[in-house]
C-alpha cells in the first residue's frame, strides 16, 4: 500500500529481515535494506535477485549506516527494539521524504507470545523488545520534526493488532 501511495524510486527498509514486501517494488527501485542479522539480508538478496538491493548489516541502536537519501523509509516491527529512538528519528529526518512505521499492539487478555515459526531465530532479540504505543510513537516523531499524516489499525488474531503510522519530513 505504501508503494502504491508514494511511488518511491528509492526505499530504506529498516529491519528488512528476509525482505518481506519487496515484491511490491518495481525492479528499478533502489533499495537500502538494513538488518542486524546478515543471514537475513543474504536471504533477501537470494529471494529478490532482480532488485537493486543494497544491504547493510547494522545495529540501529548504534545509528544508521551511511545511506544516500531515499523517497520512503519503512520500519515494520523494528522500532520496538530501538532504545535510541530519538537519535534514529533525528538521523532519518533529512534522509527520507516519507516514513511508514508499523507497530505491533496487543489488547488486554491477549497472550504474551503468539506461536511463530520464527520464535527460535528471534530468541536473541527477545529481551530487547518493548511495546511502543502509537500515541507515544506519534508524540516522539512529531517532537523530532516529523509531520503526522495518518494512523490506521489492522486487527490480528489472538488480540494483537498492527498500527500503521505515516509521517512526512518537512525537509
Amino acid at each position: 500500500e505504501a508503494v502504491s501511495r508514494y511511488t518511491p524510486k528509492s526505499l530504506l527498509y529498516l529491519g528488512a529481515a528476509g525482505g518481506n514486501g519487496l515484491e511490491a517494488l518495481p525492479p528499478n527501485t533502489r533499495i537500502e535494506a538494513v538488518d542486524l542479522n546478515p543471514a537475513y539480508l543474504a536471504a533477501a538478496r537470494q529471494r529478490f535477485p532482480h532488485l537493486s538491493l543494497n544491504t547493510h548489516a547494522a545495529d540501529l541502536n548504534q545509528g544508521l549506516p551511511s545511506i544516500t537519501p531515499v523517497d520512503l523509509t519503512f520500519a515494520a516491527l523494528v522500532l520496538e527494539y530501538i532504545h535510541t529512538l530519538p537519535a534514529l528519528l533525528n538521523s532519518l529526518l533529512p534522509l527520507t521524504t516519507h516514513f511508514r512505521v508499523l507497530l505491533l499492539g496487543t489488547r488486554s487478555a491477549a497472550p504474551a507470545v503468539v506461536d511463530s515459526p520464527y520464535r527460535q531465530a528471534l530468541t536473541p532479540d527477545g529481551s530487547e523488545f518493548r511495546y511502543l504505543s502509537p500515541e507515544d510513537c506519534i508524540t516522539l516523531d512529531t517532537s523530532h520534526g516529523w509531520q503526522h499524516l495518518s494512523t490506521t489499525e489492522t486487527p490480528l488474531p489472538a488480540g494483537k493488532h498492527f498500527t500503521t503510522i505515516d509521517l512526512k519530513s518537512p525537509v
